[in-house]
């Protein structure tokens, strides 16, 4: 008994042994098959990262070249469309100054080089026939070529009207930066290929590759076998996508391409060492060996230990599952998808993510118990139905729009759904995502897209209707100047032309003020003063303004006021825009013999600031229903024939509403063809603060030659055209003007003076070497004994609101805007040189 119990014993010592060998060779051959695959994944997963990288880099480079080519394609209608050559210069100049494009060259069908310099375009290897195939697609695009420096550059050609060819070039070198010099965190590089491997653009890094013409050359040389190079290039030339290992350098390369630019047949192909592949997985392959010699200690020290370890190791497993389903818990609280894992044994889940109550608003027992409500929602069931589906054989993704009765809310669910073996079961794992919101952007983003191409279409077409509109007045410009230079004899036709002139260049700068404010109020940039005024005198100055113009039309116009607060806070030159506006158009569109009249009312008052309502009506031509959705609108104009003969931008009612928004009212129109129009504007003005005075209104002034005697001014303007008109008007009316080119010059003229040499300083702003703003500022703290004192008024073509608190905060006492009004200058320096004295 005892032998057969040591017999015994020995089998289970010997069997107890071979377990624990079987065991920790059997463990032994996971960890290597763990690590074959961990390093599998790695590798899979990286070159997978490396293609998407070259993906995004080709597409990168197609949107620069497609971008280039459209927008030569621009330049050259935009080139058709000039007449002049010092217009299509100024376009080239800009062009060539917002882009990376240089060289442009215009090239006539002799060869002369119309505008740039004639060797711009005669770049080494130009293909023969290159000039055909522009003139007969319109636009071409070269190989790289070589430049008189020595420098790759890729050559454009764009056909002009007449026979004319547009040259321009870029260099290579800002292609491969564009879409960045490295690759893989600076271990990797780039290539652009053409036909057959042929090398277009090489790699920044590696100038000593640049000998080899094609990238076949390169490979055969370093020892890789030729079929599989030649296999490569087929690859290349079918524009396919993917990757190859290719040895260089005593290495192996990993090789991902991508098509670039289809036109030209080119391919971007990057190449990363294999070993800098690999080598962010060597760590996770050190952790798996390191793991997998834990497990095999585990194992054998279990087997070893008896009973005692299995409860142990029982005991830690429980504490692993409570700590999974902690980990499951603080990823199901932090995270927006709803993770269910599914068995094939059964319908009921293994696992569903605890927020799903809160994300689908069915809580997660209902899936675990399969827990039937008594009406059950449409929601649940479509979802249930959905996770009871056979499983798919990979891994894909689906989205579902469906009303969740629970949320009470249409919502898009994005599904995905990853088989997978656990053990030798297999398992399922749905991922459910609510993606409403990202899908309420995308179809918000598509709207917009759909109005910025409205708005595009509308500006173009505005665009077009103004270059007449504009046209019109510079025509009678030039046109009555001619006419006045041959009629130097006809004392009365030349004054004649004169004031049609002035007429036409205010016409035509009331014109450009338009697009200017609207340019303003279009980029947010509009700004809006608070100051004290008088109503009363505001609208007695309109009435003043309007009456004559009725009178010549024999129509007649009613002012009726009924306001109880005329001292108020705002901006009058704005509120003056406004009212003039709306009643400019009522004259312009009331037929002779009609009437316009204009009604203000104080409606309540709120707290300090009482409510207007100033209403412009006419019994005019009226505004059809249509019309009327967007005469407010930018851009947009009224397709009516008696409109368009009457001159204009369209932009008044669009500037006006704006103005109007800016100050918190309102403005709302009633009107039918034939029936005239009625403008009502709701203005919220607050009063001013005790009993500010108001300035008194100027009274008219008649100008001699004496106006200016014993003045004498500091005139600081660059250009000469307009340092002539200035001195000619002031020296007219008895002043004595000295000149300065620039700010510096002048501040250095007034810190030489005497006192009181100098009676005012007039400042143009923008000025080279210094500018007005900065010649006021230096003036004001030279030391001169008149630096405090004497009047510096700014006289610039700058002219919005910001520009005349900008002069102001410089020092500035006044500003005049240009064209120069004579008599509006004669007033504020007589009031600013009597303060002065």
């Amino acid at each position: 008994m005892k032998q057969a119990n040591q017999k015994r014993h020995r089998y289970r010592n010997t069997a107890f042994f071979v377990v624990i060998a079987a065991s920790c060779i059997g463990a032994f051959l996971i960890g290597i098959e763990a690590i074959r695959s961990i390093r599998s994944n790695v590798r899979s997963t990286t070159v997978q990262v490396i293609r998407e990288i070259t993906n995004s880099k080709s597409q990168m480079l197609t949107a620069i070249l497609n971008d280039t080519e459209r927008d030569l394609r621009s330049l050259a209608a935009s080139l058709d469309a000039t007449m002049e050559l010092s217009s299509a210069a100024v376009l080239l100049e800009r062009f060539e100054k917002d882009h990376t494009i240089s060289g442009l060259t215009i090239i006539d069908h002799g060869g002369k080089a119309l505008y740039g310099p004639e060797n711009a375009y005669l770049l080494k290897g130009i293909p023969e026939g290159f000039a055909a195939e522009v003139e007969a697609d319109g636009f071409q695009m070269s190989d790289p070529l070589i430049d008189e420096n020595g420098d790759r550059r890729v050559l454009f050609g764009t056909a002009l009207a007449g026979d004319r060819i547009l040259y321009a070039s870029i260099p290579t070198d800002s292609m491969q930066k564009a879409c960045g010099e490295t690759t893989y965190l600076g271990e990797g590089y780039s290539y652009i290929l053409g036909k057959d491997g042929k090398i277009v653009v090489p790699p920044l890094r590696y100038n000593y590759e640049q000998v080899y013409e094609d990238i076949g050359n390169l490979l055969i040389y370093a020892d890789n076998s030729s079929e599989r190079v030649q296999a490569f290039i087929r690859a290349l030339n079918s524009g396919a996508t993917g990757s190859v290992v290719f040895q260089i350098d005593g290495q192996e390369q990993l090789f991902c391409f991508e098509p670039v630019y289809e036109k030209r047949g080119w391919q971007l192909v990057t190449v990363v060492a294999l070993n800098a592949v690999e080598k962010d997985g060597a760590q996770i392959i050190s952790t798996a060996v390191a793991m997998a010699t834990v497990i095999i200690g585990v194992v054998v020290t279990a087997l070893a230990a008896g009973s005692f370890l299995y409860w142990s190791m029982r005991r830690k497993q429980q504490e692993n599952d409570r700590f999974l389903l902690d980990i499951y818990q603080a990823i199901s609280e932090n995270t927006d998808t709803v993770i269910f894992i599914l068995n094939a044994r059964s319908a009921a889940p293994d696992y569903v993510f605890e927020n799903s109550g809160r994300i689908l608003g069915i809580p997660a027992e209902e899936f675990l118990k399969q827990e039937q409500q008594e009406q059950d929602s449409a929601f649940r069931s479509k979802l249930q139905a959905i996770l009871e589906e056979p499983w798919p054989s990979e891994g894909c993704t689906r989205e579902v729009h469906t009303y969740n009765e629970r949320l009470h809310r249409d919502m898009w669910l994005k599904i995905l759904i990853c088989p997978f073996l656990l053990g030798d079961e297999k398992k399922c794992l749905y991922a459910v995502t609510d993606v409403t919101q990202e899908h309420n952007d995308r179809e918000k983003i598509a709207a917009a897209v759909v109005v910025a191409e409205q708005a595009n279409a509308a500006k173009s077409n505005f665009f077009s209707s103004m270059s007449h509109d504009m046209r019109t007045p510079m025509n009678g410009i030039v046109g009555m100047t001619t006419i006045a230079k041959r009629s130097l004899g006809d004392q009365d036709r030349v004054l004649d032309c004169l004031n049609k002139i002035d007429f036409s260049s205010r016409h035509l700068l009331g014109l450009i003020n338009d697009v200017l404010d609207m340019s303003k109020i279009e980029s947010g940039k509009l700004a809006l003063v608070c100051e004290p005024f008088d109503l009363g005198e505001l609208l007695l100055g309109l009435e003043a303004i309007l009456r004559p113009q009725c009178e010549s039309k024999g129509q007649t116009l009613t002012f009726t006021v009924n306001i109880r607060h005329l001292r108020l806070m705002g901006d009058t030159l704005r509120l003056n825009q406004i009212f003039m506006n709306l009643l400019s158009n009522a004259v312009k569109f009331t037929q002779e013999g009609g009437a316009v009249s204009f009604t203000a009312q104080e409606l309540e008052q709120r707290g300090n600031s009482p409510t207007f309502r100033f209403t412009v009506a006419d019994n005019g031509i009226g505004i059809a229903q249509e019309a009327q959705q967007i005469i407010f609108t930018p851009f947009e104009r009224v397709s009516n024939t008696a409109v368009h003969q009457i001159e204009g931008t369209g932009l008044g009612l669009a500037i006006t509403k704006n103005l109007i928004t800016a100050m918190g009212g309102q403005i709302t129109l009633k009107s039918a063809p034939g029936q005239g129009s009625a403008f009502t504007v709701d203005l919220d003005l607050p009063m001013q603060e005790g009993e500010l005075s108001i300035a008194p209104v100027a009274e008219a002034v008649t100008l001699d030659e004496t106006s200016f005697a014993g003045r004498r001014f500091l005139l600081a303007e660059d250009n000469a055209i307009n340092q002539e008109i200035a001195v000619e008007l002031l020296t007219a009316y008895g002043a004595k003007v000295e000149t300065r080119n620039d700010g510096q010059q002048a501040l250095l003229a007034f810190a030489a003076s005497a006192e009181g040499y100098y009676d005012a300083v007039l400042m143009d702003i923008q000025m080279p070497v210094m500018n007005g703003y900065e010649a006021a500022r230096r003036i004001r703290t030279c030391g001169h004994p008149q630096a405090q004192s004497i009047p510096i008024i700014a006289m610039t073509a700058n002219v919005f609101t910001e520009d005349v608190l900008a002069a102001r905060n410089a020092g500035m006492d006044a500003h005049i805007a240009k064209p120069i009004d004579l008599t509006k200058l004669y007033q504020v320096l007589k009031e600013k040189m009597d303060a002065a004295d």
